[in-house]
């Protein structure tokens, strides 16, 4: 099993690794591995992996998923939870143990996504819901209806709230636990007044009352995902909420209710006399027109926000990208992912100099080697940034004149993007 990991991780192609995945299409073990780590309904809430020493190999893949299972449906929780995954690898082949670690880590570490793996075995990972605006265009922008609600653009980690039996669960757009160190938990369970529902919003970080930026505050969010972020991080993650939908419905990927009520329901949900000191409500300005929300787009501009979302009120709740909600952006930024790590020259001899990236299809290629720190140039290493997502900057999309293809004009490295498992496609890329 391993060396199909090593395989996948030693290539870039992502061609090449539908190739290797397809070599081992009747591999019941190694489906079972990639559904363990990539299903975001399954979690073994086990945030760091023990320290361990092999004692033998007596435990095979069937054993080990039974156990995986006992952790996953918190049979077993805690610190027997913790010693018994240290069981499991202690007495595990190395094979199988590299195998456990990457499932209970939730990362492949090989560079495959859902995506690549749902192209090979149909529909095998299902997806966690997620609705998302479209990009700004003149035809979405004729059937836009009036009146419709505009809400600032936050710049922060897209996330969800599920709140079920009075238990919340934190997850990334991509499903990926967000954990908080029990931060903001007793706030969504008040919020849920007993349903079970998902909160819909953005988390963002703050320090004495102000918003950190963009790199500082993401970089602490994206160690929540990972689970290293520390009690003093967490307590300064706050959350801008915009929507609200039956845990059912989620599921389902469609609800009826129409935003405005989804709205009120939510503003009721957070009403000021709960005094919730993290948690707020995006704000909402009414336009009756296109003119009006550029005008307020412009507003936001000249007070160095990012931009704003035009939603139509009328509109449902959707799993996919919906053409009632458009992005109005001031710069240009897409999602790409890494392929290879280049070395730096001069004083960056021996760190990072430049990332390669590609768009998902492959169509867009470009290396961006500005934006870094000198601590990013130093710990982002070639094996921690290949498969990853990269949000980049840019000035415009154009072709390149050397390799034929597309490229980006003046790329500036924004994050690492441990919320998302896909990059963008070329078409959807301006």
């Amino acid at each position: 099993m391993k060396d199909i990991f090593t395989k996948l991780e030693n290539t870039s192609s992502r061609l090449e690794k539908e190739a290797i995945l397809r070599d081992n299409f009747d591999n019941e073990d190694l489906k079972n591995v990639i559904f363990h780590a990539l299903d975001p309904y399954t979690q073994f809430f086990i945030r760091k992996i023990p320290k361990y020493e092999q004692k033998s190999s007596k435990l095979d893949f069937p054993e080990v998923f039974h156990v995986l299972r006992q952790l996953s449906s918190r049979a077993v929780t805690g610190n027997a939870a913790i010693d018994l995954l240290r069981f499991v690898l202690e007495h595990s082949s190395e094979d199988i143990a590299d195998s456990v670690i990457r499932i209970i880590s939730k990362d492949l570490k090989c560079g495959v996504s859902t995506a690549t793996v749902n192209k090979i075995w149909k529909n095998f990972i299902p997806t966690f819901p997620v609705m998302l605006a479209a990009g700004y265009n003149d035809r979405l922008m004729e059937e836009m209806q009036y009146p419709a609600y505009v809400q600032l653009k936050l710049d922060g980690m897209r996330f969800n709230a599920i709140v079920k039996d009075n238990q919340v669960e934190f997850r990334s757009r991509n499903g990926k636990m967000i954990h908080l160190q029990g931060c903001l938990e007793k706030e969504f369970i008040k919020m849920s007044f007993g349903d079970n529902v998902v909160f819909d919003g953005e988390l963002i970080v703050k320090e004495n009352g102000k918003i950190l930026n963009r790199q500082t505050g993401n970089g602490i969010l994206n160690k929540a995902v990972r689970g290293t972020i520390s009690p003093s991080e967490a307590e300064k993650v706050c959350a801008t909420i915009w929507d609200i939908i039956p845990i059912e419905d989620f599921k389902k990927g469609f609800y009826t209710l129409p935003y405005e009520q989804r709205y009120f329901a939510l503003a009721v949900s957070a009403k000021p006399d709960l005094d919730f000191e993290k948690i707020n409500v995006i704000n909402n300005k009414v336009v009756y027109s296109e003119d009006e929300a550029r005008e307020i787009f412009e507003e936001y501009l000249a007070q160095g926000e990012e931009g704003i979302i035009l939603k139509n009120i009328k509109s449902p709740w959707e799993n996919k990208r919906v053409k009632h909600q458009i992005k109005f952006k001031g710069e240009l930024e897409c999602d790409l992912v890494c392929v290879d790590w280049q070395e730096g020259t001069g004083k960056n001899i021996g760190k990072l100099g430049a990332l390669v990236l590609e768009s998902a299809d492959g169509v867009i290629k470009v290396n961006v080697g500005t934006g870094f720190s000198d601590e990013q140039r130093i710990i982002y290493t070639k094996e921690n940034t290949i498969g990853k997502i990269v949000a980049v900057r840019y000035n415009a999309k154009i072709k390149d004149k050397n390799l034929g293809g597309e490229s980006l004009f003046l790329p500036v490295f924004l994050e690492i993007r441990d919320d998302k498992d896909e990059a963008d496609l070329s078409a959807k890329i301006k």
